[in-house]
């Protein structure tokens, strides 16, 4: 796709150069300017098909990288298994009931390495989930003050504000809660009028 941009980046600045080169002798006339004109826009055109040319092909190298280096796509989990426990089949047994294998070497077999971590332990199924509550922190501050319509307000570092009113000292929360007492309080105002 972008060679055949970068092509045709190519037949417009040819065009533009052909166009160019006819005006010249005939530019004291309006069929000269016209072959000018033409020429700048074929000129313009051919380096703006070639930009979006290079751009093309940059998006085109980018993708190609970005699928090289993302691996396997979160969908495609696979998961761990166990390989088969191997059976093996002892000779007969010889005499008294030995195998001809040494009791040892069943022993070493028994407590192979299979699924043991670095610290040597099989992992367990059990997650140790580390709960941490956070700590008591004192009374929020005071980020600011103000004064407004005869009421005092204060405003705190967790969000809450205190409004000192002639109605009393109300706390809320958050600005959303101020905000709809607020409205409630004027509602109530224009009901009872």
């Amino acid at each position: 796709m972008a060679i055949l941009i970068f092509v045709l980046s190519l037949v417009l600045l040819i065009a533009a150069g052909a166009s160019g080169y006819q005006s010249l002798d005939l530019l004291p006339t309006s069929l000269g300017v016209l072959y000018a004109l033409a020429a700048a826009g074929a000129a313009c055109a051919a380096a703006v098909v070639f930009a979006i040319a290079v751009l093309i092909r940059r998006i085109d190298t980018l993708t190609k990288l970005m699928r090289q280096s993302a691996g396997p796509a979160p969908t495609e989990i696979t998961l761990a298994t166990a390989p088969p426990e191997e059976v093996v089949l002892s000779p007969p047994a010889t005499g008294a009931g030995v195998s001809g294998r040494g009791d040892e070497a069943v022993a070493a077999e028994d407590e192979s390495p299979i699924n043991i971590n670095r610290a040597g332990h099989l992992p367990s199924l059990e997650t140790e989930v580390e709960t941490s509550e956070p700590e008591p922190q004192g009374p929020p501050s005071l980020i600011g003050s103000y004064s407004s319509a005869g009421a005092n307000y204060k405003i705190f570092t967790d969000g809450s504000i205190e409004a000192e009113t002639d109605e009393g000292t109300f706390k809320f929360a958050s600005m959303s809660d101020f905000k709809r007492h607020l409205l409630e309080t004027k509602r109530d105002r224009e009901v009872g009028a």
